[in-house]
């Protein structure tokens, strides 16, 4: 299971790496949803400084996704839980 987490989380970080680096090339961002108007998008130009937060935002996000999706895979993280904690109780 540790593989199949460390892959996963290995693909989410670098896919959040991906988005970040094409935005800068495009000029907008997609971060979160606008309720039923689609995806908020903020762009460089109406408003640079959350541009450049949230392309921070991602760039941190991604690599740490990815470098605790790295030691899992090489056996020094330790997968995250998928069931319940000790104080877990059976529904």
């Amino acid at each position: 299971m540790a593989i199949f987490q460390g892959l996963f989380l290995l693909a989410v970080g670098l896919l959040i790496l991906a988005i970040a680096f094409r935005s800068l090339s495009r000029g907008w961002i997609p971060f979160g949803s606008n309720g039923f108007k689609g995806s908020l998008e903020i762009r460089r130009q109406e408003n640079p400084a959350s541009f450049w937060a949230v392309i921070a935002l991602y760039a941190l996000l991604g690599c740490a996704v990815a470098l605790y999706a790295a030691l899992m895979l090489i056996g020094i993280a330790p997968p995250l839980p998928l069931r319940g904690g000790q104080g877990h109780v059976p529904c």
